[in-house]
């Protein structure tokens, strides 16, 4: 019996024609014949149409129509009609009549007589194709000829063949792609394949799927199947391929670092080992990321980076002793093999070839072995589907390019005074500071020990964490949507929002702070879908890191409980040990902060709440109410721009109200331990309520910063990707539009800021002074007052009225010299843990916003001023500074 299999989708003007054709096809076989339409629920009709021209040709059980409402996709449905067919031979033909069904009792009698396969080929005497522009002609050979070393068929891109149903039980079909012969052909070598030929002639009715996306999807297809059939060749092939972009990673790193950031001016020892090191590190992780990702796909559960840097580095030191090597060999003798190659290529050339091609191999060798060794996983399907592909290639390019523009960002933008005062806590590490936890210190005295003391160097590490929490909210997003459109557009939304495209170019505790929030949630839903004691401490040490980033981390401990306690995974979870034993290493990991602010009487704890909480904390500041939290929704708005605000409260109402899917626009369900988005949406909800639910409520009590709430948009924003997603796609253009332009305003936005602040552009007249400011001019000023009353090699210490002028002064000033801050009693109150009295007789130079500052009787025992300076921005004045000079008393130094 022969069973002729037809998926549709929208083509119900050729169904009369394809009925009536096929049943007159059918008349001239002499045995059972059925024809199954398997349509995946076409929303022109083509079921309906189907079903009554075969009643209108009294076809009876002949023909059947099979309407699919889900798993849909071309290979899908013809592998549902292989399991529904009755027939001992299949046959596969299009729809649209370019396959003519006239050719079926030619492809039937090709299988009667012996043949296994028989494929209506284009390309075999008798065949070819009418109506063809050059260009479709092209594709088509391109495409079989790229086919050829996996099938000897000829026309091995041809969808309209037939076979035993026999050929189907020895092979593991795989239903992908729109090359379903091609999928088959190439995973039945050694069965008996005849080509018949037929004239091709394209489709006179409906619409032609032939796009970018089926010739993508066609691509993806054959970098499966050959990866299938030559597996260690391709990967050598894909590992080489990641090694090249690897090496222009390398490069680029290296050049920037070296040449751009200024580590030349360490000298080519110095500078050019950290510019190496840091361009090998870079490199190394780009690798294993693209091989984890690409190369070594199936094996990704099992990858370890430490082993690849190992088995990159042992290659390193074959490549370089096999130079070493090459190039100190004896001179060759005339006339031989190895001179008549030296005298094509240099030594030096001959010996770095070699030494690459050894490193490759044994590169290949070890990664496969010990750095992504073979485990239990299931072999994928290939490559990812096309729409999957193409979102994880735009997730690589906007991280690489937000890395890019961090860095030339970071480089060429002056500090704000936070930052030049954040720098001064890296000159004196403690376990805390007055009004912030150490982390941020830390992190730029690492980066600064890194790339040395500049812009640069005090953003790189918080940059590296911004950079890392944009993927970490992307992996939110795929992870509670399933869906990888969801998680990029939410990555989207992070890399263009003010808020963090602009605020993580700065360093500030809110960096580190949004980045252990976002690890501490992803561990904790790693640890409750694999169970593991390391998952949960892992979960720990993040809290524990962010509690030593900024207080506002201890919402999320009260946000993770309310988490656990909604699912019904969280609370078996919560009845044993492991959250708890979590608990306890963060609480250990924090434990030396928490010493340090019982031994300075809690007074960050108590700063943090009065400027929270205002007067109901003890603070002097008079509460307004509903005034103070119209503010603090403008500052959203401002931050986020007033549409992404909009989308993402919109997107928060959506997830309350309405149950997340189990399955996704991929078909991606949930399986085995894996969390269904029902178990992650109380992940991402509670610690954006209980955020915004607790700095929403202290508004009312005082004014509040527009940064406060931004732990709330780590897991706000990937919820609000889905919602993105769905809008690029609605079909009604007003909604589309309204998405474009809601990114486009938040992107221009941000852009804006980044080259306003590192390049100006417009002279404004209030012009923030918390804002990143070149400040080097009054530097100069103050080194030229300091220079002309240094006597016999003694300096004047540099005095300031307040932190902000202390620090500055401290970075930018040649020589960056102790800066001493003895009046401060707010934020900048760290100046008095580490300052000390200066000895009888030192001179000061002091410097203040006003003229006449009242500090000065008590700063000095005598002193004369010496004028003023105007810090300018594009001509406009935006403050005056004063400076004075005189014999300092000890009294104002001493710690109070």
């Amino acid at each position: 019996m022969l069973s002729v299999i037809v998926p549709t989708y929208n083509e119900r003007d050729n169904a009369t024609e394809l009925i009536r054709r096929t049943l007159a096809a059918f008349d001239r076989i002499e045995e059972p014949v059925e024809l199954l339409i398997m349509d995946d629920d076409s929303p022109d009709g083509t079921s309906a149409a189907m079903i009554e021209a075969a009643a209108a040709h009294q076809a009876g059980e002949r023909v059947r129509v099979i309407t699919r409402t889900t798993d849909k996709g071309l290979a899908k449905a013809v592998a549902a009609g292989f399991s529904a067919a009755r027939g001992d031979v299949l046959a596969v033909m299009d729809a649209d009549l370019s396959h003519p069904p006239e050719q079926l009792p030619a492809l039937l009698g090709a299988i009667r007589e012996g043949a296994d396969v028989a494929v209506a080929s284009r390309y075999v005497p008798g065949g070819g194709t009418e109506g063809w522009p050059l260009k479709r002609r092209i594709i088509s050979r391109v495409a079989c000829w790229l086919a050829k070393p996996l099938t000897p068929v000829k026309d091995s891109t041809s969808g309209y063949f037939a076979l035993r149903r026999e050929c189907l039980e020895a092979v593991d079909f795989v239903p992908r792609g729109y090359k379903i012969g091609l999928e088959l052909f190439a995973r039945l070598p050694g069965r008996r394949t005849v080509e018949v030929p037929f004239v091709f002639r394209d489709r006179t009715r409906g619409t032609s799927k032939l796009g970018g996306a089926v010739i993508l999807a066609y691509l993806v297809q054959l970098g499966a199947l050959y990866r299938a059939r030559f597996p260690r060749l391709v990967g050598y092939l894909q590992f080489g391929l990641v090694g090249l972009l690897g090496m222009a990673v390398d490069s680029a790193t290296f050049g920037l670092a070296y040449w751009y950031v200024g580590l030349e001016a360490l000298g080519p020892t110095l500078g050019g080992f950290f510019a190496q090191t840091l361009s090998f590190l870079v490199a190394a992780r780009f690798n294993f990321a693209l091989n984890r990702l690409w190369t070594f796909r199936e094996r990704r559960n099992h990858a370890r980076m430490s082993v690849f840097l190992a088995v990159s580095l042992a290659g390193f030191a074959m490549r370089s002793l096999l130079f070493e090597f090459i190039v100190n060999l004896p001179p060759p003798a005339a006339g031989g093999f190895w001179a008549a190659i030296v005298h094509t290529l240099t030594i030096e050339q001959i010996a770095l070839i070699l030494g690459v091609l050894l490193a490759s191999l044994w590169n290949f060798y070890g990664s496969r072995r010990w750095a992504f060794p073979a485990g239990d996983e299931a072999e994928p399907e290939g490559l990812p589907r096309p729409s999957e592909l193409i979102a994880r290639s735009w997730v690589v390019i906007l991280l690489i390019s937000a890395g890019i523009l961090s860095i030339l960002f970071a480089s060429q933008t002056p500090l704000t005074f936070d930052e030049a005062y954040y720098w001064q806590w890296s000159r004196h590490l403690a376990w805390g500071y007055f009004d912030h936890p150490p982390m941020i210190a830390y992190l730029i005295a690492a980066g600064t020990r890194l790339v040395g003391t500049n812009p640069l160097g005090v953003r790189l590490v918080p940059g590296m964490l911004a950079i890392t929490l944009a993927w970490m909210m992307y992996r939110l997003g795929k992870a509670y949507w399933q869906y990888s459109q969801a998680g990029l557009w939410a990555l989207v939304l992070t890399v263009t929002t003010p808020l963090f495209a602009v605020g993580n170019m700065i360093s500030t505790p809110d960096t580190p702070l949004l980045f252990f929030w976002a690890a501490t949630i992803l561990l904790t839903l790693r640890a409750l879908e694999r169970g593991r004691v390391f998952d949960w401490l892992m979960m720990g040490a993040c809290a524990g890191l962010g509690m030593l980033s900024k207080f506002p981390m201890i919402l999320l401990y009260l946000a993770l409980l309310l988490a656990l306690l909604a699912s019904a995974r969280g609370r078996r979870a919560l009845a044993g040990i492991k959250p708890w034993l979590a608990l306890g290493v963060s609480v250990l990991v924090s434990l030396p902060m928490i010493i340090w602010e019982y031994r300075n009487n809690l007074d960050s704890i108590t700063f943090h709440l009065k400027q929270g909480l205002g007067p109901a904390a003890g603070a002097h500041d008079h509460a307004t109410g509903l005034a103070t939290f119209a503010q603090y929704l403008l500052g959203q708005a401002g931050v986020l721009t007033p549409l992404v605000f909009a989308l993402t409260l919109g997107a928060l109402a959506f997830a309350l109200l309405r149950r997340p899917a189990t399955g996704s626009g991929d078909g991606e369900i949930p399986t085995g331990n894996t969390l269904s988005p029902g178990e992650i949406r109380p992940f991402l909800l509670m610690p954006a309520l209980v955020t915004f639910g607790v700095f929403g409520a202290a508004s009312f009590l005082q004014s509040s910063g527009p940064n406060w709430s931004a732990p709330a948009y780590v897991t706000a924003l990937p919820l609000a990707g889905g919602l993105m997603a769905a809008l690029i796609h609605h079909r009604r253009r007003i909604l589309r539009w309204l998405a474009w332009l809601t990114v486009g305003c938040a992107a221009t936005v941000s852009l804006y800021a980044h080259i306003e602040v590192a390049h100006p552009l417009i002279p404004y007249a209030n012009y923030p002074l918390t804002f990143p400011l070149d400040r080097s001019a009054l530097a100069r000023w103050a080194d030229g007052l300091r220079a002309a009353h240094t006597h016999e090699g003694r300096a004047p210490w540099i005095v300031a009225a307040n932190y902000k002028i202390a620090s500055v002064l401290a970075f930018d000033m040649q020589g960056r010299p102790a800066t001493y801050d003895p009046f401060e009693v707010g934020s900048g109150s760290a100046y008095l843990a580490w300052q000390h009295p200066p000895p009888a007789g030192t001179n000061g130079l002091f410097i203040s916003h006003s003229p006449h500052p009242w500090e000065l009787t008590r700063l000095f025992v005598h002193y004369q001023p010496l004028g003023d300076f105007a810090l300018t921005r594009l001509g406009v004045t935006l403050r005056h500074y004063y400076a004075f000079v005189g014999e300092l008393r000890p009294q104002p130094f001493e710690r109070r």
